[in-house]
């Protein structure tokens, strides 16, 4: 089997497409993107999007926000999956990265090895399963090991600190 369409990562979570209609999906990466499935019903999975544009590490969904208060572009983009990724393709990276570039402090320490991970994730892109399209970049320079979201903050874990972003004052464009 080609290593592009090996599962890189999967994971379960909720969609919640409406006040009334919360969906339980299936996410799945490859080191050439990512797949996410409708599995609410056994007897009938079905597949919300599949994308083949690079490298993913793994995959988070963006709770709705309560109450929903935010504007523009991304509550027009929602329900909305965090797709954590890279800008280089696979095996290029091999350097050690430090620092960030969207406001948060410089730091120092070392990112996973190319060899135990073939890329280095260091994007958190917003993508809109409404549109199908990235609505939000968030990037770094060094390695990002978990993002975890409520309705209100997305938090990204780097090697040495976390970053933590509330969600209705992320403006649209890339961080």
């Amino acid at each position: 089997m080609s290593l592009c369409l090996q599962v890189q990562w999967a994971g379960f979570d909720r969609i919640e497409l409406g006040r009334a209609d919360i969906r339980r999906v299936l996410l799945l990466t490859y080191l050439n993107g990512f797949q996410v499935w409708d599995v609410e019903d056994a007897n009938d999975v079905w597949e919300l999007v599949s994308k083949r544009d690079g490298p993913v590490a793994f995959l988070r969904v963006q709770p709705q926000p309560f109450p929903e208060t935010c504007d523009g572009m991304l509550k027009a983009a929602r329900p909305l999956l965090l797709v954590v990724t890279t800008d280089s393709t696979p095996c290029r990276s091999s350097g050690v990265h430090s620092g960030l570039s969207n406001g948060c402090s410089p730091v120092a320490g070392s990112s996973p090895s190319p060899v135990e991970n073939p890329f280095i994730p260091t994007l958190v892109k917003f993508y809109s399963l409404r549109s199908h399209t990235y609505v939000h970049t968030l990037r770094f320079r060094t390695a990002i090991y978990a993002v975890r979201c409520s309705s209100r903050i997305v938090a990204v874990a780097l090697a040495a600190q976390v970053c933590f972003f509330e969600f209705l004052n992320i403006s649209d464009g890339v961080a």
